[in-house]
């Protein structure tokens, strides 16, 4: 698990329930509403609905899976594998590179080298690979766009229900002061979900998902110049230069280190 991730979901969740805890003096039922549940949740998930198609709705795990495990850039283990084929390729050729080729587990990095290796015209290679790039981004797109969505109507929801609950109470006014105590409490609590949603969930989930996106992106650009300096014959130390020039000073040095 991506343990920043995991940090803010401690410190966001530990601090909102020790605050709910705390000013009810441990009365956690307090913040829940089952009026307020089916208007905030279930209202931004038929929104949602109404605002996506239905494949992008159904990726919801895989969503969750990405922002809750993804993995931080490995730039010097990227650098090193495309510096140790092009070594491959300058010294015993391209099709030496088939048996190099067996242990890599990326797939792009693998699908770009082996075009490589067949002899395909570079402007194909690279057409090829920034194609599938394109597709990427766009898939991260609507990861993103999914919880944009339920984020930007959660506060909505929450006023609907808020409105919902004032009118409740106003109608009840001179009647059981109960009955006016819980829908006041409807009113609120929805309002608290809604923000907590927009604010806490989906706001932050959204924002990781996309620069997960830009990180992968990063990479993959990278690669592409790699794979296709070493198609064009180029001495490893200059694809290893090439690559080292996405990199800032820091990461040069930090790099250079290791």
């Amino acid at each position: 698990m991506d343990i920043a991730t995991l940090i803010g979901i401690i410190i966001a969740g530990g601090g909102i329930l020790f605050a709910m805890f705390e000013t009810t003096h441990g009365n956690l039922a307090a913040f829940y509403s089952t009026e307020a549940v089916i208007v905030v949740i279930g209202g931004c998930f038929a929104a949602t609905l109404m605002g996506m198609p239905l494949g992008s709705v159904l990726d919801l795990f895989g969503y969750l899976k990405k922002w809750l495990f993804g993995k931080d850039m490995k730039v010097a283990e990227l650098i090193k594998s495309l510096t140790g084929y092009a070594e491959v390729a300058r010294r015993d050729g391209m099709l030496a590179l088939e048996e190099a080729l067996k242990t890599q587990k990326d797939p792009f990095l693998r699908k770009g080298l082996q075009l490589a290796i067949d002899g395909t015209d570079p402007e194909i290679i690279e057409e090829t690979l920034r194609i599938e790039m394109e597709a990427l981004g766009e898939r991260h797109r609507k990861g993103k766009k999914f919880f944009d969505i339920i984020g930007s109507f959660g506060p909505g929801f929450g006023l609907t229900a808020t409105v919902i609950g004032q009118i409740a109470m106003f109608q009840n006014l001179g009647g059981d002061a109960s009955a006016i105590g819980k829908s006041l409490s409807v009113a609120l609590v929805a309002t608290l979900y809604g923000c907590i949603l927009a604010n806490v969930i989906c706001g932050p989930i959204g924002h990781k998902l996309a620069i997960r996106s830009e990180e992968e992106q990063f990479i993959k650009e990278m690669t592409v110049v790699g794979i296709m300096s070493i198609q064009s014959g180029d001495n490893p130390h200059v694809v290893e230069m090439k690559l080292q020039s996405f990199l800032s000073d820091r990461q040069r040095k930090v790099l250079d280190k290791k």
